[in-house]
């Protein structure tokens, strides 16, 4: 099961860099942003091919709130950081609150 859990973490680390990507390319010439989108639908592969070996061990109703709390929680947080967007402390709230959601469900 550890081993589950790492592929799942491992998913959302994918995930979070699919999306960073796609944001650093959306005011981009499409001439230019094809080879990195396409860096973008890897990082997304390989996102989609450790969630569903994580599933195979947690159960779904485990993994996917985990899994898209945790994405969205770090994608809000390294969006402020690399894009200067702009982070709430409402914001900031709402991530807590996914964190204990997050902890609520795997118990």
């Amino acid at each position: 099961m550890p081993a589950a859990y790492l592929q799942l973490g491992s998913a959302v680390v994918f995930n979070v860099a699919s999306y960073l990507v796609y944001r650093s390319i959306a005011d981009a010439v499409p001439r230019i942003w094809w080879p990195v989108f396409a860096v973008g639908l890897t990082l997304g592969a390989a996102n989609t091919f450790l969630f569903a070996r994580s599933i195979k061990a947690i159960p779904l109703s485990i993994a996917y709130p985990v899994f898209t709390g945790a994405s969205f929680a770090v994608i809000t947080l390294a969006a402020a950081f690399a894009f200067h967007e702009r982070l709430l402390p409402a914001h900031l709230l709402g991530i807590g609150l996914v964190v204990a959601g997050i902890v609520l469900v795997t118990r």
